[in-house]
């Protein structure tokens, strides 16, 4: 009980290690991207209010231009002043051609208008974007700043009605010349065909913060920008750029939900921490109570049945197939050997005796252990990773020990669990043994029983690695004609210790004895196997070669010879 308690402890401090290096990385990985996706935002915003502000400076030049050329008519621009009515109709004539011509081939400006207040000369010439209904209160506007006698102007935000412009004024000889460009107006400018319609709000203010332009259709014109942003967002950033020294400012404003939005990294992998935090716990209840628990009662069990209480039987409950499995076929055989020893049947004892220790053979609850005890030592070495690859290749090991019986996989799926076997043995051997292998594509699929290539790697680093020596161990599988037939032909060759002299014979002659013998257990019995399932004698061959290397040859037909429950064919 002292013991289960402590691995559970140190198998829960390793699951907590992980989940705070998982936190760590979280963590590193969201202030990392939110710095990145600060850096990114400026540069993306820098280059939009780049270009927004180009193409502004270039619509107001071309107006600043347009507005000169027309100052240049100052003869024509004189006649408005002449008594004579007729001469005023012809410059007013000349002058709206003058106008239309402009804003016709520029199309930066809304209107041109030539205003003079004495004889209420009214002269425009306009966009759509400018309706009736905007005259009166635009020529409403320059009869006002007439009325002051202002100097010439630079662009200016000017309330006229319900609107806003951007407008422009030069006098010459009391005679008003103006631009005038809207809001619409400003918005095609900025935009130029391009989509605005994104996460970022921009807006064009005057000198003082005041809205001319907005893109956000809550914002009003001349409303105070950044009093109406900070009431109405959390923390916005604003990023501005100036337009002609001044004249104006196109602005930019990104609010905090929209960049969340806009970088939806940092909440992904939140989740996934989530995630496997739930992940984590349920693995350590399934770990202790589906796999830990069965298998140190098995292990009880095993022990009591060695020292002679066939009595004895495995207690526990738990909801995978492999271990209640295990746990009936325990009780099964048990009852059957208490059965026949009533009966006094000593043979048939013998033979389920022998198939119990193939049963524990199989089960291993010593390689559990050992494997527990590792990941028990290397949690006092804090080797966290080496703790996660080696649960990884162990649950996949016993998961697929699980399913032992006599029926066959395929090469492939054979081959397969042996790499997770030399996965924990390489954590456990570190640098001490060299693997390889020659597995033909073609022949992954052929049929093998379960567990035989487990049996010869088990047997090589039972008797043959050791962390004081280098192993080398090489796999070869091709394909031969062998009496007649076409056969798989399994080489494993491996240096270390040669085979004993009786286990040779044992495999290679005396096939037929029944002898009890503590070494060569699982050669013996697995040349029983290939016997029961393929009819013949000569699937298997042990040999000794020359400096110190032994090597198994093991034949398997295309096909079980033996047909029945528990097998499976090709």
């Amino acid at each position: 009980m002292m013991g289960r308690i402590r691995l559970t402890r140190l198998i829960l401090i390793s699951f907590f290690s992980l989940l705070v290096i998982q936190i760590l990385i979280v963590g590193i990985f969201g202030k990392f991207s939110a710095l990145e996706f600060r850096q990114r935002e400026k540069e993306s915003v820098d280059y939009i209010l780049s270009m927004y502000s180009r193409n502004m400076e270039g619509a107001l030049e071309k107006t600043d231009n347009d507005l000169e050329d027309i100052l240049l008519s100052n003869s024509t621009l004189m006649l408005l002043k002449n008594k004579s009515g007729l001469q005023r109709w012809h410059a007013s004539y000349a002058l709206s051609e003058l106008l239309n011509k402009k804003l016709s081939s520029t199309m930066e400006a809304d209107a041109y208008v030539v205003f003079d207040a004495e004889y209420e000369i009214f002269i425009m010439a306009r966009s759509n974007n400018i309706l009736y209904d905007d005259l009166e209160p635009i020529q409403n506007y320059l009869s006002g700043i007439a009325g002051l006698k202002k100097k010439n102007t630079g662009w200016i935000s000017a309330q006229m009605g319900e609107k806003v412009y951007l407008i422009k004024c030069y006098y010459y000889g009391g005679v008003c010349i103006s631009a005038i460009i809207s809001e619409q107006k400003i918005r095609e400018i900025l935009s130029y065909g391009q989509n605005t319609e994104n996460l970022l709000e921009f807006y064009v203010t005057d000198a003082e913060g005041n809205v001319i332009c907005a893109s956000n259709p809550d914002v009003k014109c001349g409303q105070r920008l950044e009093t109406e942003m900070e009431e109405k967002y959390f923390r916005p950033r604003w990023y501005r750029q100036e337009v002609m020294n001044g004249t104006c400012y196109v602005v930019a404003v990104v609010r905090q939900s929209d960049a969340l939005r806009d970088s939806p990294y940092f909440f992904i992998v939140l989740v996934m921490l989530l995630i496997s935090l739930i992940f984590i716990f349920w693995l350590m209840r399934f770990m202790n109570d589906e796999v830990i628990k069965p298998i140190n009662v098995l292990a009880d069990t095993s022990g009591k049945i060695r020292m002679g209480d066939l009595t004895i039987r495995p207690e526990y409950s738990c909801k995978n197939t492999e271990m209640a499995g295990l746990r009936e076929t325990y009780v099964t055989m048990l009852d059957t050997i208490m059965e026949l020893k009533l009966q006094e049947y000593e043979n048939v004892i013998r033979v389920k005796e022998s198939e119990l220790k193939y049963m524990h053979m199989q089960l291993k609850p010593h390689f559990f252990l050992n494997a527990l005890s590792t990941i028990n030592s290397m949690a006092y070495e804090n080797e966290n990773d080496e703790i996660h690859e080696f649960i990884q290749a162990f649950s996949r090991n016993i998961r697929y020990m699980f399913r032992v019986g006599l029926h066959t996989v395929s090469l492939k799926e054979e081959i397969a669990n042996i790499e997770d076997y030399l996965e924990m043995q390489r954590i456990l051997y570190k640098d001490c043994f060299y693997f390889y292998m020659e597995v033909p594509e073609m022949l992954e699929k052929w049929e093998i029983p379960q567990m035989l290539l487990h049996t010869f790697m088990e047997n090589i680093f039972k008797h043959a690695v050791s962390i004081d020596t280098f192993t080398t161990i090489f796999l070869r599988c091709s394909l031969e004609k062998f009496d007649g037939i076409s056969v798989l032909k399994i080489e494993i060759q491996n240096s270390g210790n040669h085979f004993r002299q009786e286990i040779l014979e044992r495999i290679n002659e005396d096939a037929g004895k029944k002898e009890n013998h503590n070494r060569g257990i699982g050669l013996i019995y697995t040349k029983e196997i290939l016997s029961i399932m393929y009819d013949r004698e000569d699937l298997l061959f042990l040999e000794n070669e020359e400096a110190g290397n032994v090597k198994v040859t093991v034949r398997i037909p295309g096909k079980v010879q033996m047909k029945g429950k528990g097998y499976s064919a090709e």
